[in-house]
């Protein structure tokens, strides 16, 4: 455990390394504010001692000026280390923040299809935001306890050795008390913030579908889910604090006897004339602010222990190596590339286990456009994902040109390949905006000619700002193949060598689709396009049909030709009855 919290702190000392600066500017006015803060006790015994027994005047005002000027001085440094461990705490925000963002754009697709959204963004803000409020002020706020405590027990045995040695007894009984609550302390913190996790990603799920829930009429369900995992954060939540109050008041009892020592003492003290009763004023102001620390050691206890939760959730994701990670000695592809495409007894199975694709072996010709058919699961999608190396094989290689992919840099592979999934995923910026992702430098020739080839003119005509028209959060001022052409529009910007679409036109009808797809053989006869579609009439152009079953390409050629010899292709076309399952009409082995 101990080997696990110096990593957490390491990392966070490397954060804060580019801010030292200003984290010492904060910890120096801190701790002249703390220094303002003791000298009080001193000049109230002075007070008590000398000025009011003489009744001089002159000291009096001199001892109202010192306290005065004391008191704005406290201040004054006070608000000044809390504007800077303010701005402070934004730089660390935003470095922490950009590092998990950039961590995240690194991360393969197996972790972004596993991980809800709603977990990644309670550590992208709830995590961060408590590691730098918690962090950014504990370095200052434990030097200043610190130094509080190093002053206070130094004045203490100036002004009463016995008195302080009676008080001192007392302080290993905090260190017994903390021992005692570490591992719960700790463990309440994690449960917390694990539910607190659990039911951010329930609301971002939630507010995302809500439409679907409402047609599925599923919002009471929703609320009760809902409710459940509201309650086990709160839950949670309670039990973490009650375990702090615990804690805080063990320590508060361990007060309260150094407070009945002092004034039991002390009094007996100024009876036998041994100390007077400035003296006891200053002394018992003094145990007060000798437990100060000690409250500030519980506060700065509670936070490593909230803080370290956080830290240990955010190395979590830093620490993830990608499961597709690019090679040092990776090569780009050659330009300009033919768009040759070989899979080599390729096997593949997700994380679940059950094998997608078995020893799976096809070429694509380079220009030549073929289409991948299938029932559902066969593992179609899985192929175009291979390629595009959004996964790696387990056995086999996939060659773009003749290079394994996965000896080709990331950048030069995604440029050149462009995978264009079932669901648009468009963005909340206009539709040049979006269009231009594919191409920031696309000249305004280059949009018209791709709005063209997705069939997009009428929505353009339609929009009521044209071009500059916002889509909305997800692209949802649009319908679904409306999304789907725009996201094809801006694949097709990138004039990428090797095209795969994944049912990218499902959504459509089929005399729009039919004239996409002859667009797309027109105005692309030299690139390879690869696909994917149940819809099998739109595809009888293509120069060959590959048929994918139990994750083996069964049978490959013209449509024509797999009409007349394939019972799986012929129940995929629709040629046999409505309603005939695949089972009826291709029975297995």
């Amino acid at each position: 455990m101990s080997l696990i919290r110096n990593t957490q702190f390491r990392w966070f000392a490397r954060q804060l390394r580019p801010l030292l600066r200003a984290h010492l500017l904060s910890m120096s006015l801190m701790v002249l504010s703390s220094l303002m803060f003791l000298l009080d006790p001193l000049l109230i015994k002075w007070l008590i001692d000398r000025i009011l027994p003489k009744k001089d005047f002159h000291l009096l005002f001199l001892a109202a000026a010192g306290f005065f000027g004391i008191y704005i001085c406290r201040l004054g440094f006070s608000a000044l280390a809390g504007l800077v461990s303010s701005r402070t705490v934004q730089d660390l925000v935003f470095r922490i923040r950009l590092s998990i963002l950039e961590q995240m754009n690194r991360l393969s697709a197996d972790y972004h299809e596993r991980t809800p959204v709603g977990e990644k963004l309670y550590r992208m803000e709830q995590d961060v935001d408590q590691v730098a409020e918690l962090g950014s002020s504990l370095v200052p706020y434990a030097l200043q306890t610190v130094f509080n405590a190093i002053f206070v027990v130094g004045t203490m045995f100036v002004l009463d050795f016995k008195l302080t040695c009676m008080v001192l007894p007392l302080v290993p009984l905090f260190f017994l008390f903390r021992r005692y609550f570490d591992k719960r302390l700790r463990g309440a913190s994690e449960s917390a913030q694990r539910e607190s996790a659990r039911e951010s990603s329930f609301l971002q799920e939630h507010l995302g579908s809500v439409t679907q829930i409402q047609l599925l009429h599923q919002e009471t369900s929703q609320t009760q889910m809902f409710l459940e995992r509201a309650k086990a954060r709160v839950a949670a939540l309670n039990h973490r604090n009650v375990i702090e109050i615990l804690f805080r008041t063990s320590y508060m009892a361990v007060i309260a006897l150094g407070t009945i020592a002092i004034l039991g003492y002390g009094s007996y003290q100024v009876f036998v004339g041994a100390l007077t009763v400035g003296g006891l004023v200053a002394s018992y102001s003094y145990m007060a602010r000798l437990f100060d620390p000690l409250n500030a050691a519980v506060e700065i206890y509670s936070r490593l222990n909230r803080m370290s939760t956080s830290i240990g959730r955010i190395l979590a994701v830093i620490d993830i190596a990608p499961s597709v990670a690019e090679k040092q000695d990776a090569v780009y592809l050659p330009c300009p590339m033919k768009g040759y495409v070989e899979m080599k007894d390729v096997c593949f199975s997700y994380r679940t286990g059950q094998p997608v694709l078995h020893k799976i072996d096809f070429k694509l010709g380079a220009g030549e456009k073929v289409a991948l058919v299938g029932i559902s699961g066969s593992g179609k999608s899985t192929v175009a994902k291979l390629i595009a190396r959004l996964y790696d094989t387990e056995r086999g290689t996939v060659c773009i040109d003749g290079t394994d992919v996965r000896s080709v840099r990331l950048a030069s592979l995604r440029t050149r390949i462009c995978y264009v999934m079932q669901e648009g995923i468009l963005f909340d910026r206009t539709l040049k905006e979006n269009l231009m992702l594919g191409r920031p430098t696309a000249t305004t020739k280059e949009l018209r000619r791709v709005i063209e080839i997705a069939d997009l003119e009428e929505l353009l005509r339609r929009l009521p700002k044209g071009w500059d028209t916002s889509l909305g959060p997800r692209g949802n001022a649009l319908s679904g193949g409306e999304r789907q052409r725009v996201s094809l529009a801006r694949a097709v910007l990138q004039h990428p060598s090797l095209l795969l679409l994944d049912e990218a036109t499902s959504a459509l009808d089929a005399p729009s689709e039919q004239r996409i797809f002859s667009n797309l053989a027109r105005c692309f006869p030299n690139q390879t396009i690869l696909f994917i579609s149940h819809r099998i009439a739109a595809l009888k152009w293509v120069d060959r049909i590959l048929v994918l079953n139990q994750g083996v390409v069964e049978d490959q050629g013209t449509h024509e030709q797999l009409i007349a010899r394939s019972g799986l292709y012929l129940c995929l076309s629709s040629v046999v009855a409505p309603g005939a399952s695949i089972e009826e009409c291709y029975p297995p082995a």
